[in-house]
C-alpha cells in the first residue's frame, strides 16, 4: 500500500513539476502581430459588418506574418536578405494606404525592417570590402581579413540568427549577451584599427541591439513652470557713460521652438527706456551744421524706446545659451535753451526765419537718425552681454549635470547618448540610461512600439523597463555599497489595515546563521503564514529583466540562494529526507515571473502599484540543502524530496502580492497619474501631470 501512495505522490509532484515551464520570448515582429491581431479582433467584433476587404486584408496579414516567421528561422545571410526582400515588398505595398490601422501596420513594419536592413547590408559591404582586398603574402594581414568573415559569419551571425530564433525568454538572453559580446569585439577591433565598413557594422548593430531606451516628451504648458520668466527689471541701467530708466511692462509670450540642436524656448516681454543723452549739446557742436546753432542755444535730449525683448534660450548637453532679440520704437525729445551773451546772434536768425522752434526741429531732424541707431546699437550690445552674463551664472549649476559628450548626469545615473529637441507642443529627451561609470550597461534590443509614437501631455515617459532595471541592477552591484552586503534577512510582519507597507517587514544587513535561525522560530511560533523569516545571499552576477510575449516582466537571477524555514513535518526526517529547520534552495538561473497593475488615485484610495507573482522556474541545477543545527552540515535532498520542496516553494510564491505604494513618491509639482501595461516589447509609458 505504502508503494502505490508512493506511486501517486510521485505522479503528483512529476504533474505539477510539469507546469514550469521558461517564460515564452516575443517575437522580434511583436509590433506587426499586435497591430494585425488588434485589427482582427474589431473586425470579430464588428461580425457581418466586417469590411468587404476583409478577406484580401486576411490574406495579405497571413502572408506578411509567413515571411516574417521565414526570416526568424532563416539560418544563411543569403536566406535573410532574400527574406528581407519580400518583406520590404509588403512595406511597399502599404504605401499609399489613408486606412489608420494600416498607416500603423506600416508604421510597425517600418520600424523592425528599417534596422535590419541596414544591418544585412552593413554586413554585406564588410564582406565584399575583404574579399576586394588586394593579395597579401603576409600571414598576419590574411589572418586578420578571416578572422573578420568568419566573425561576421560565424561569431555575430550565429548569435543575431538565434536571437530572431530564440523561443524563450532565456534563449532570447543568452543570444542577447553573444550580440553585446560581438559588439564589445567590433569596438576593440576598431580601437586597434579604424576602418570604415567595421563602424558602419557597429553603427548598425547599436541602431538593432543599443537604441536609446528612454524617450521622455514635456509639453509647453508644463515646462512653462520652470521656463516661463520675465526678462526685464525695472531700475536705473548704467552702460557706456548713459544712464537709462527701464520701466518693465507685461510679459506678452512664451513658447517652445522647433529645434533639433537642443531644447529652444522663448520669453518676451515689453518695456519702456527712458535715456537722457549725456553729451548730446556737444555733439551739436562736432556738427558743422550745428555748430553755429550751438552757440546760441544749449541742446539737450531724452531718447525714449518702447521696445518688446525676447530673450531665445536653447538647453543643449553643454549647457545654457542665450540670445537677445528686440523690436524698437524709439522716439526722442529735443530741448534748446538760450545761451546768455547770444542774443544778438538769435535775433538776426530769426530775422531771416531760423528762430527757436525752427532751429530746434532741425537739430532734431538731423539727430533723430544717429539717436535711434545709437539706441538699437547700445541694446544690442547690452543685451549680449547681460545674456552672457546670466547664461555663465546659470550654467555653474546647470553643467554639474549637462556635462557635455551628449551625456546627462544624475546623482549614480547617466543618460548618454543624450538628445534634447524641441517643437512648439512639447520639448523632447532621449537617450540610454545607465549607472554611472559601470560596466555591461546597454541600450534596448526593440523599438518603441507604434501606440507610443504619440505622446501624452503633461510629461510623457517612455522607459524601456528590461534594459534600464539590468543597468540599475548591475550598475548597483558593482558599487561599494552593494559589496558589504553579504546577505538580507527578512522578517515579515503582520500589519493592520491602513498601515504603511515598510511597516510589515524588518531587513537586517548581513545576519549570521544564529540570528536567522532564532528568527525562523520566533515566527514558526507566530503561527501565521504571514509571519515569515527568510535569507537571500546577495548573487555573484546581477539578475537580468526581460519582458515576455504575455507582457510579464521576467527577472533572471543568476546563483540564486534563498533560506526559507522547513515545514514542521521535516524537523523529524523520515520519507522526505534528513530532519531539518531550515531549507536551502540554490538555483543556478531562476526565472521569477512578475505582473504589475496600476491603480490610480480614486476618492480616499491613492494611487498604488499592485504586483504579484506569476510563475516561478528554478531551472536546471537547481539544490535543495537540509539544515538542522548547523549550516556547515547542510546536506543534499534527493531528487524526488528536492522536487517535492521547490515545487512546494514555487506554489507558495505564485501569486504573492508586491504592492509599491506611489503615493509615498513625492515629484516637484507633478503628479503620478498612470503606469501602462508592460508591451511585450518591453516598453511602458510613465505619465505625470502639473499638480
Amino acid at each position: 500500500m505504502c508503494q502505490v501512495h508512493r506511486r501517486i505522490l510521485v505522479a503528483a509532484v512529476l504533474a505539477a513539476g510539469a507546469g514550469i515551464g521558461a517564460a515564452p520570448a516575443a517575437p522580434s515582429f511583436s509590433g506587426v502581430q499586435q497591430v494585425i491581431e488588434q485589427i482582427r479582433a474589431d473586425w470579430q467584433k464588428r461580425g457581418e459588418n466586417a469590411p468587404k476587404q476583409a478577406p484580401g486584408w486576411n490574406a495579405y496579414f497571413d502572408a506578411l506574418l509567413a515571411e516574417l516567421r521565414n526570416y526568424e528561422t532563416a539560418r544563411t545571410e543569403t536566406d535573410k536578405i532574400r527574406s528581407l526582400d519580400r518583406l520590404y515588398r509588403f512595406y511597399v505595398a502599404l504605401k499609399g494606404h489613408s486606412w489608420k490601422p494600416a498607416v500603423a501596420l506600416q508604421l510597425e513594419l517600418r520600424n523592425w525592417l528599417r534596422p535590419r536592413v541596414a544591418l544585412a547590408w552593413a554586413v554585406r559591404r564588410l564582406e565584399e570590402a575583404v574579399r576586394g582586398l588586394p593579395p597579401t603574402p603576409d600571414p598576419t594581414t590574411r589572418a586578420h581579413r578571416e578572422g573578420w568573415l568568419h566573425f561576421v559569419d560565424e561569431g555575430l551571425g550565429k548569435a543575431l540568427r538565434d536571437y530572431e530564433a530564440a523561443r524563450t525568454v532565456v534563449q532570447r538572453r543568452e543570444a542577447l549577451k553573444r550580440v553585446y559580446g560581438a559588439l564589445h569585439a567590433i569596438n576593440q577591433r576598431i580601437a586597434a584599427r579604424p576602418w570604415t565598413p567595421s563602424m558602419t557594422l557597429k553603427a548598425a548593430l547599436d541602431d538593432l541591439f543599443n537604441r536609446p531606451n528612454l524617450d521622455a516628451s514635456v509639453d509647453a504648458n508644463t515646462l512653462a513652470l520652470r521656463l516661463r520668466n520675465n526678462v526685464v527689471e525695472s531700475g536705473p541701467v548704467l552702460f557706456k557713460g548713459q544712464l537709462s530708466y527701464v520701466t518693465a511692462g507685461p510679459h506678452v509670450g512664451y513658447g517652445l521652438l522647433p529645434s533639433d540642436d537642443g531644447i529652444a524656448f522663448y520669453n518676451s516681454q515689453l518695456l519702456t527706456s527712458v535715456t537722457p543723452i549725456s553729451g548730446f549739446h556737444q555733439q551739436v557742436q562736432q556738427n558743422p551744421r550745428g555748430r553755429r546753432a550751438a552757440r546760441m542755444y544749449y541742446f539737450g535730449a531724452t531718447s525714449t524706446d518702447q521696445s518688446q525683448l525676447t530673450i531665445i534660450g536653447i538647453i543643449r548637453d553643454t549647457g545654457l545659451e542665450l540670445l537677445p532679440a528686440y523690436l524698437h520704437n524709439v522716439s526722442a525729445v529735443v530741448s534748446s535753451t538760450p545761451i546768455p551773451g547770444r542774443g544778438l546772434g538769435r535775433f538776426v536768425a530769426a530775422l531771416i526765419g531760423y528762430n527757436q522752434r525752427r532751429i530746434t526741429r532741425e537739430v532734431y531732424q538731423g539727430a533723430i537718425g544717429q539717436i535711434q541707431q545709437g539706441v538699437v546699437q547700445g541694446a544690442a550690445e547690452l543685451g549680449a552681454i547681460r545674456t552672457s552674463q546670466e547664461a555663465a551664472k546659470r550654467n555653474v549649476e546647470l553643467r554639474q549635470n549637462l556635462v557635455g559628450n551628449h551625456t546627462l548626469l544624475y546623482r549614480n545615473l547617466e543618460i548618454t547618448n543624450l538628445k534634447l529637441r524641441s517643437r512648439p507642443e512639447n520639448a523632447m529627451i532621449g537617450g540610454i540610461v545607465r549607472w554611472l561609470n559601470a560596466a555591461e550597461q546597454v541600450g534596448a534590443d526593440t523599438p518603441k512600439p507604434g501606440h507610443f509614437s504619440v505622446y501624452d501631455a503633461g510629461v510623457s515617459a517612455d522607459v524601456h523597463l528590461p534594459s534600464i532595471m539590468t543597468n540599475l541592477a548591475r550598475g548597483y552591484l558593482q558599487s561599494d555599497l552593494a559589496k558589504k552586503v553579504e546577505n538580507l534577512m527578512v522578517v515579515t510582519r503582520k500589519i493592520p489595515p491602513g498601515a504603511p507597507p515598510s511597516e510589515g517587514f524588518v531587513l537586517t544587513q548581513n545576519a549570521d546563521f544564529e540570528t536567522f535561525a532564532k528568527a525562523v522560530e520566533e515566527t514558526r511560533a507566530a503561527n501565521d503564514p504571514k509571519v515569515l523569516a527568510i535569507r537571500v545571499k546577495r548573487p555573484g552576477q546581477a539578475p537580468e529583466f526581460a519582458a515576455d510575449a504575455r507582457g510579464f516582466l521576467v527577472v533572471l537571477v543568476h546563483d540564486f540562494l534563498i533560506e526559507v524555514p522547513a515545514p514542521p513535518a521535516a524537523a523529524r526526517g523520515g520519507l522526505f529526507g534528513p530532519a531539518a529547520r531550515i531549507y536551502r534552495l540554490t538555483a543556478p538561473n531562476a526565472e521569477f515571473v512578475l505582473s504589475y497593475t496600476f491603480y490610480p488615485a480614486k476618492g480616499q484610495l491613492p494611487i498604488r502599484l499592485s504586483g504579484r507573482i506569476e510563475e516561478f522556474d528554478p531551472g536546471p541545477g537547481a539544490q535543495v540543502y537540509a539544515i538542522d543545527e548547523s549550516e556547515e552540515k547542510a546536506v543534499p535532498l534527493t531528487a524526488f524530496t528536492r522536487t517535492i520542496v521547490l515545487n512546494t516553494f514555487g506554489n507558495r510564491l505564485k501569486g504573492q502580492p508586491i504592492d509599491i505604494p506611489l503615493s509615498q513618491i513625492r515629484l516637484p509639482n507633478l503628479e503620478l497619474t498612470s503606469i501602462s501595461p508592460l508591451d511585450p516589447s518591453g516598453w511602458i509609458r510613465i505619465i505625470m501631470t502639473p499638480r
